[in-house]
């Protein structure tokens, strides 16, 4: 990763432990339409919590080239994940189709599996291989020691260092730091829990996958006929703990 940059970092814990970083990923959905995007990890040394806001605007966008194929592309909202390791809660915000939603859960519990033996380096760090199953997708990860930090991009946390560098075994998704660096700035963490619906993690898996299409069969014409399937689960998550 060529265009990793650092800027001027102290390598001691109590450096750590006391300031704010910033920390830029670049974002690769390898999707039905691919897709490109920032991705910022604020963290906040004192209080132990981290916020990974994720771009309203692509940086590289790839539509399916078909003839007689329309793309229908919902409107962008800034989504964001707020992670509290002391109150142990994780918030997300999230759109399906016109909804907008605040969704809550527990910090998950990721099983890692460390393999100290396979390394590589990401620009001039030295890096640590570790994999996992997380909701349905088998992920390989690279942390650097050098910086003591459970933190990673999106949902992903526990390991012994920083998440450099996260992917599924698909390819699909994918997750890499292009920066690194301390702020003395104030993190400002969202506070829309009064502006949108909140619901748990659990409410948000069923309206996503099972109560969907009920809405827009609601929303037809009196007397339309309709043959409703659920949708396929093709997202980041695909299967979650209590359905295991």
């Amino acid at each position: 990763m060529k265009f990793l940059v650092i800027f001027t970092v102290f390598f001691c814990n109590f450096s750590f432990g006391q300031r704010n970083m910033k920390i830029n990923y670049i974002i690769k959905y390898n999707t039905e339409i691919y897709n490109e995007k920032n991705g910022i990890l604020l963290l906040d040394g004192k209080s132990q919590k981290s916020l990974f806001l994720i771009s309203t605007t692509n940086l590289k966008n790839q539509l399916p080239k078909e003839e007689n194929q329309i793309n229908v592309i919902q409107s962008e909202i800034e989504r964001y994940v707020i992670t509290d390791f002391v109150l142990d809660s994780l918030f997300f915000k999230e759109k399906i189709n016109s909804d907008v939603l605040i969704v809550s859960e527990n910090i998950p519990k990721i099983k890692w599996a460390l393999n100290q033996k396979i390394t590589k380096e990401i620009d001039q760090f030295l890096c640590y291989k570790a994999t996992a199953n997380f909701r349905g997708r088998n992920y390989t990860a690279w942390y650097s020691l050098d910086f003591p930090l459970q933190y990673g991009p999106w949902k992903f946390n526990g390991l012994p260092g920083l998440i450099m560098e996260i992917y599924d075994e698909t390819n699909r998704y994918y997750w890499g730091v292009t920066s690194i660096g301390f702020t003395d700035q104030k993190i400002d963490f969202p506070q829309e829990n009064n502006l949108y619906k909140k619901i748990d993690i659990k409410e948000y898996v069923d309206f996503r996958y099972e109560k969907i299409m009920d809405n827009i069969d609601i929303r037809l014409p009196r007397g339309t006929q309709t043959q409703t399937t659920k949708p396929s689960r093709n997202g980041i998550e695909i299967k979650f703990e209590w359905e295991e």
